[in-house]
């Protein structure tokens, strides 16, 4: 067999695998690229197949983050920080998951959110002491990816909330 017809089969083999793998679920460009260099194919065989893929829309990393976004605030609410973490971990680049976050949370009141998210937590811990309370709740919000002033007015007026409540 002449290195072009090996060529040909090694990239064909590629895209059947990538196929197989985008059958169960959408993927990153990077993680397919990473699932089939592990599989043993050529580094050209893959980026070949992956190129065809995405040209042909079965391969849309911009898709995938709006898609996952969508997926992971149906889950529970998490702050702009989070979600960027998240897709970047799914092989995302950082900026096409910054801009896609982005466009995503425009227009949203992400201070409402940490309120709700805060409040939600602070109902549990009716029992602990104010500082504690507070201090847990900031890591719970920066955990979820909120910011600073965020997490601190949402802590703020979560607390006093259920102060009142008492």
């Amino acid at each position: 067999m002449s290195d072009g017809s090996e060529r040909r089969a090694g990239y064909r083999e590629a895209k059947a695998a990538a196929l197989k793998l985008l059958a169960s679920r959408a993927r990153t460009r990077s993680h397919l690229e990473t699932r089939l260099e592990n599989k043993g194919f050529g580094a050209e065989d893959v980026e070949e197949a992956l190129d065809d893929l995405e040209r042909a829309g079965y391969v849309d990393d911009g898709q995938y983050a709006r898609d996952r976004i969508e997926e992971l605030l149906g889950q529970s609410r998490k702050g702009p920080q989070a979600l960027v973490h998240a897709l970047i971990q799914d092989g995302v680049a950082a900026e096409a998951a910054e801009r896609a976050v982005a466009e995503r949370l425009e227009g949203e009141d992400l201070g409402e959110w940490a309120r709700e998210v805060a409040s939600e937590r602070a109902e549990r811990m009716r029992d602990v002491e104010q500082d504690t309370a507070r201090r847990r709740l900031y890591g719970y919000l920066r955990r979820r990816g909120f910011g600073d002033a965020e997490a601190l007015r949402a802590i703020d007026e979560a607390l006093e909330e259920h102060q009142q409540q008492s």
